[in-house]
């Protein structure tokens, strides 16, 4: 309780859905909300840095390697942590069947995105 909002508060009743969802949509951009929607949101700084020291290193090394006449395949060029955070982008639809007259579900975090986005 941070900032004093509890979240069972929701369920009890005296704190609204619109009232989370405001607060959720002004939390800062390195809030855990957002990091979760990041592939790549979990990692501290200087995993980030190592990332992307690796990434230029390749580049140099591609660079070099084909003015020395080497063939450069895609998976050389890859970057080795797609093969991780390519299930974690892709997002889980749960929208109803069309024409069944059901409401479309949405959590509160995607309600979040969605205002946050406009």
């Amino acid at each position: 309780m941070r900032y004093g909002v509890d979240l069972l508060d929701l369920y009890r009743g005296s704190l609204s859905y619109r009232r989370v969802c405001a607060l959720v949509t002004y939390l800062p951009d390195d809030a855990a909300v957002w990091r979760v929607l990041d592939p790549r949101g979990g990692w501290t700084r200087a995993d980030l840095l190592a990332s992307v020291t690796e990434r230029r290193i390749t580049a140099l090394w591609a660079t070099v390697a084909t003015a020395l006449g080497q063939e450069i395949t895609d998976a050389q060029l890859a970057d080795p942590m797609e093969a991780f955070t390519a299930s974690a982008s892709t997002p889980v639809a749960r929208s109803a069947p069309a024409g069944t007259g059901e409401p479309e579900l949405k959590s509160l975090r995607e309600i979040a995105v969605w205002m946050r986005n406009g």
